[in-house]
């Protein structure tokens, strides 16, 4: 049986430091109907459009570690918790996945916020 230190040290961790977050989070989002007819044939299209900035996406293969080491590619079941270096909030924007999340800057933001990441692989 597994004590609950070993399973925490079971897991890789990555630490990347200064990670620039320019993205913003979209403002709001509209939801489209509309009715198109072709050859007397009526046809209903849904739709759901971003208004505003869009968050930054990130990928772990494109990250590096304090230590130089390129993160690999999948990441199984990732947790990504984030220590903004300022005052500007900055958060992640649904689920990550094996291969990235995507992350936002406060839309109150003058501009980039430096981040430093901790990336947990929680496994199967």
């Amino acid at each position: 049986m597994l004590t609950a230190l070993s399973k925490v040290t079971s897991h890789r961790i990555w630490f990347v430091p200064r990670l620039s977050v320019w993205g913003a989070p979209e403002w709001s989002r509209l939801d489209l109907t509309m009715i198109e007819e072709v050859d007397s044939v009526q046809s209903v299209l849904f739709n759901s459009v971003g208004v505003g900035d869009s968050s930054q996406s990130v990928v772990f293969a494109d990250l590096t570690d304090i230590r130089g080491n390129r993160l690999p590619n999948i990441i199984a079941n990732p947790r990504v918790m984030m220590r903004p270096i300022g005052e500007e909030a900055v958060f992640i924007e649904g689920e990550e996945t094996g291969e990235g999340f995507k992350i936002a800057r406060s839309a109150g933001a003058s501009g980039p916020v430096t981040v430093d990441l901790l990336i947990i692989e929680l496994g199967e």
